[in-house]
């Protein structure tokens, strides 16, 4: 696996753990752009970190309730669900909106370019992963579980930061 010649990030070693999730993600994962994400700080580590931690975890349980059809399209809505480029601590995205209602639609856009004509369940995976901040909920399967993954893994990320903190 050609991610593992440098020093391994939390997304490489997660990434690592799963040969197929890891069939599923590479394309996304090893893209240049995406890799531009791990230098970017959100929650307790980086904006790749919590995007393929998200990826993983939805994966897994998807897996695990036999829910084979679309896996390919919900690891690559859960990595892309934050595709933005900026620290959302002190700056805003591109239409100058607060970064929790704008992100999904930078996100969306920044994926459609990088990766060409998405599919539905990619789409909502992305743009409605802010529900119930968003207006319009989830649609899919995939995309709820994406939305429902990312509230859980923004938690923990947030507790094991304020964790850091306190010392």
């Amino acid at each position: 696996m050609p991610f593992l010649k440098k020093r391994q990030s939390k997304a490489d070693r997660l990434i690592a753990r799963n040969p197929f999730f890891y069939k599923l993600a590479e394309p996304v994962f090893l893209s240049r752009n995406f890799q531009r994400l791990k230098d970017i700080v959100h929650h307790d580590a980086s904006i790749a970190d919590h995007a393929v931690s998200v990826a993983y975890h939805a994966f897994i349980i998807a897996h695990a309730l036999g829910l084979h059809a679309h896996l390919k399209e919900l690891v690559r809505g859960a990595l892309l669900h934050d595709y933005f480029f900026y620290d959302w601590r002190t700056a805003r995205p591109r239409n100058g909106k607060l970064h929790g209602f704008a992100h999904p639609q930078e996100a969306l856009e920044n994926a459609r370019e990088d990766f060409g004509p998405l599919t539905p369940v990619e789409e909502d995976c992305i743009s409605r992963h802010m529900f119930p901040l968003t207006p319009i909920p989830p649609i899919y399967f995939e995309s709820i579980l994406v939305c429902l993954v990312d509230k859980v893994v923004a938690l923990a990320e947030l507790v094991a930061a304020t964790r850091i903190h306190q010392g």
